[in-house]
């Protein structure tokens, strides 16, 4: 389905209004990346809690394993049963600055592992699989490569890719680095408005080119982040309105729960449209939306 075709739920948001630089319009990356960090912005938690029901939380990878970065359950959004991973922005480190590069919990190789087991567990089930991508990175640590970090990134993208079951990615919030990329590629990709996705978080991306990460917002905007941009290339299908007023002061929670309630809508059309397609085709199409992601549109 192309960025500006009808989705199931609804008309998707097309192509944007370009810019007079030929660039779709919207929010800038600086002010969506400052956005996604915000300590008030809802998490997966908040939307399991707002879109979902009969929601069993599962544990660990199954081997004594467990990343509280990674949230695993199985859940019915709207109506439809699914396996629910997330990265978990509640798991917090205590001394992370909120809204800074380095809040929320960074993804170690036992969230991987976690996240190849409900992988396993949608297929067995036949049940579709919902990732919701909200992460400031990978753990950047001796343990995590030692632990097998880059060869569970490389593997849940090979597993993602060749699942058998729907599978429908959510960009929720931040979306950098590698432990990013491992949920992305499913058959649909979804976008709150704010989202973003960089394959290096913007400060490491300004500190390896300018030795300084001062530059950070100028880099992600030339790398082309934010939603928008992502809808214009292909990566996602189509974004979430968040409304100027999720973010305005006095008024965060009664703004976010109508996004969590657009959001929930969403997903579950989205869900079930999914379920309902044939699998040969949906495999079909997966593999073919992948080789055209990064070839000139």
């Amino acid at each position: 389905m192309g960025a500006a075709e009808e989705s199931p739920a609804g008309p998707a948001v097309g192509r944007e209004q370009a810019t007079a630089a030929g660039r779709p319009g919207g929010p800038s990356a600086e002010e969506s990346i400052r956005r996604s960090r915000r300590g008030d912005r809802p998490g997966v938690r908040d939307l399991l809690r707002a879109a979902a029901e009969d929601v069993s939380p599962l544990s660990g990878t199954g081997a004594g394993e467990h990343d509280p970065g990674l949230l695993l359950a199985l859940a019915r959004v709207g109506g439809t049963p699914c396996v629910v991973l997330g990265h978990d922005r509640a798991a917090r480190h205590g001394d992370a600055a909120p809204d800074g590069p380095g809040g929320g919990q960074p993804l170690g190789p036992a969230g991987l592992r976690t996240a190849r087991r409900g992988m396993r567990i949608a297929a067995e089930l036949g049940l579709p699989l919902l990732t919701v991508v909200d992460t400031a990175g990978a753990a950047l640590s001796r343990e995590a490569e030692e632990g097998g970090l880059a060869g569970e990134i490389a593997r849940c993208l090979a597993d993602m890719v060749t699942l058998p079951a729907p599978t429908l990615c959510l960009l929720l919030g931040q979306g950098a680095g590698g432990a990013a990329l491992a949920l992305l590629p499913a058959d649909r990709v979804l976008a709150a408005r704010h989202a973003w996705l960089s394959p290096l978080p913007p400060e490491g991306a300004s500190a390896i080119l300018y030795r300084t990460t001062e530059r950070a917002y100028e880099i992600a905007d030339r790398q082309g982040v934010r939603s928008a941009d992502l809808l214009a290339h292909g990566i996602v299908d189509r974004i979430v309105e968040e409304g100027a007023e999720d973010a305005g002061a006095g008024a965060e929670g009664a703004a976010y729960d109508s996004l969590l309630a657009r959001l929930g809508d969403t997903l579950g059309a989205e869900l079930a449209a999914l379920r309902a397609q044939d699998q040969d085709e949906r495999l079909a199409a997966r593999r073919a939306r992948h080789r055209r992601i990064g070839l000139p549109r």
